[in-house]
């Protein structure tokens, strides 16, 4: 039985919203449900066979990656609130022997950074050579990362371990931690830099942290399984998508205040706010489009297609245009942010998630979460450039000479 387990693990996990890799499944679906998934999807139907009978006579327990809270099933959930804040996070942990590397050479070659989430671990990729050069362990599910506002550091959020990692940009080098960050599955800085807010998908909550010490303001619980982020230009709101209710939220940060919740496509993932601040778009991942909100009424006023699987948000870096990862399609889509129109797609296997530009705006680079690879795409033919193995359900994806993030 256990020969047929990975194959099952991940014929499921093209059927399962954004974060459920990785989680206990059966917490989420029953049985039949699972069951009905693969079959339906026509995803390993060799193999669902003996996953119904795994669960049924041994519950596929096997040994656990982690251990989590189970999410239990609330018959009369109720009323959503917050929590007053708790102690300030704890200060930023001394480097460890391990952890200790020389001062970074400004002509040092840069690296691109992939998060291993399936492993824990981070590869190092050879920009040039097209190549993975080192793995290392990072922490328990790094899913996403970011660069601080004064692109010092990458941020790498462990979702399970609880902690912040904090990476040279230019070479991956572990240069710090914080821990006490709970449950940073999507991480964002406000534009003025004032907010660090982190989205908790297993926990149901959004953490508002002071973005200069890491301090926690104040935790919301927000249902369910909010997932990513983004803001407005002006700082005063951030906006969550919320995968398992189908729903955008809306929190004021001046005062931490959920403002309203409205209904999107099913599954809602990824999130952008278009250039001139009046339209939010929406991976709608339960189908094949990108949902565009003007957030100021609280209306759709579009319904762009794209493929199915619509997922997350890269800008192309040209003022103008977008891509969009569509997971079930295997497509890479780009979007006109100014007509909200598709100029073209374009192949791109093995469930594409995150994205990356190079700074002279003639690859992309994108995370394949289901077939260990990274895909670099010629973006002015859309063909297939090189790919690149790497670990276990890559996620995020980085390198400091990036185009611009608009």
């Amino acid at each position: 039985m256990g020969g047929y387990l990975p194959s099952i693990a991940d014929g499921l996990a093209q059927t399962l919203p954004d974060g459920a890799v990785g989680r206990k499944v059966h917490l989420e679906l029953s049985w039949k449900q699972m069951a009905q998934r693969l079959f339906s999807a026509r995803v390993f139907p060799a193999h669902a066979s003996a996953l119904v009978l795994c669960m049924a006579f041994v519950g596929c327990s096997g040994k656990p990656r982690e251990s989590r809270p189970e999410r239990r099933v609330e018959m009369f959930p109720a009323a959503e609130k917050s929590e007053p804040a708790a102690a300030p996070a704890e200060p930023v942990e001394p480097l460890a022997a391990s952890d200790t590397k020389p001062d970074i050479k400004p002509d040092s070659k840069d690296v691109a950074i992939v998060l291993d989430s399936g492993e824990d671990a981070v590869s190092l990729v050879d920009l040039r050579e097209y190549k993975e050069i080192s793995k290392f362990h990072i922490g328990k599910e790094p899913h996403h990362l970011m660069a601080t506002p004064d692109d010092r550091f990458l941020i790498v959020a462990n979702a399970v371990s609880n902690n912040l990692v904090f990476l040279d940009p230019h070479s991956g080098e572990i240069q710090r931690r914080i821990a006490n960050i709970s449950d940073p599955y999507q991480i964002g800085f406000s534009p003025d830099r004032k907010w660090f807010v982190t989205v908790s998908l297993r926990l149901d909550r959004v953490d508002i942290y002071k973005a200069d010490d890491f301090s926690l303001v104040k935790r919301l619980v927000v249902k369910k399984a909010p997932s990513h982020l983004i803001f407005d230009a002006a700082s005063a709101n951030v906006f969550v998508t919320l995968q398992d209710s189908n729903e955008i939220a809306a929190i004021r940060l001046s005062d931490q205040t959920l403002l309203w919740k409205m209904p999107v496509g099913k599954t809602p993932a990824g999130i952008r706010m278009t250039p001139d601040d009046k339209h939010l778009l929406v991976g709608i991942m339960g189908s094949n489009y990108v949902e565009v909100v003007d957030w100021r009424t609280r209306k759709t006023v579009k319904k762009v297609v794209t493929a199915e699987g619509a997922h997350n948000f890269l800008p192309r870096g040209d003022g103008k245009n977008v891509f969009v990862s569509n997971r079930v399609a295997g497509k890479v889509c780009e979007l006109d942010e100014n007509s909200l129109t598709v100029n073209r797609c374009f192949d791109v296997p093995g469930g594409p998630d995150c994205m990356e530009v190079t700074k002279d705006g003639t690859e992309l680079w994108v995370t394949s979460r289901w077939v260990k690879k990274v895909h670099v795409v010629d973006i002015a033919t859309g063909k297939m450039k090189k790919i690149i193995p790497v670990g276990r359900s890559p996620h995020g994806v980085y390198f400091f000479g990036h185009a611009a993030r608009s």
